[in-house]
């Protein structure tokens, strides 16, 4: 599966970053692919939530439904999606460093897993470098969010 990792230090202490990612309500201030959020079973987010956003990548906006696959307070989220257009796993990983925060926001992700050959191809020639983008652009943001509060 292609893979998408960013990392990054935030000024701010691991609590704090913790209860940003875990606040699925805020997202869309920090996701750029996300629009708004749609509906969520959990606020904070606990293993097995689900929430279902709008979200655009690229020309295409769509609503997809994640789960909560696994969750390690305060350490480590797992969010899955499974949509025919894509499945995806996000993994973002929250540890000390100091006074702040060493973050890995990791997404694995396959386009079109019913139809491969197709979804490889739109992978290589397309989504692998705009995904890559988008998560660095996402993390960017959750470090300018948790690093206003200081």
């Amino acid at each position: 599966m292609p893979v998408a990792d960013v990392r990054r230090y935030i000024e701010a202490p691991p609590e704090e970053v913790w209860g940003i990612i875990s606040d699925v309500e805020r997202a869309p201030q920090w996701v750029t692919v996300m629009l708004h959020l749609v509906s969520t079973t959990d606020n904070p987010v606990r293993l097995g939530a689900t929430y279902r956003e709008r979200s655009k990548v690229g020309p295409s906006v769509s609503e997809t439904e994640w789960r909560i696959t696994r969750f390690e307070p305060p350490r480590v989220q797992g969010h899955e999606c499974s949509e025919p257009s894509m499945h995806a796993v996000l993994t973002m990983s929250v540890d000390a460093n100091g006074t702040g925060t060493e973050l890995r926001h990791h997404t694995e992700y396959q386009m079109m897993p019913r139809i491969r050959p197709l979804g490889w191809l739109l992978e290589k020639l397309i989504v692998n470098r705009a995904m890559s983008r988008q998560m660095t652009a996402t993390v960017d943001n959750l470090v300018d969010l948790a690093e206003s509060h200081r």
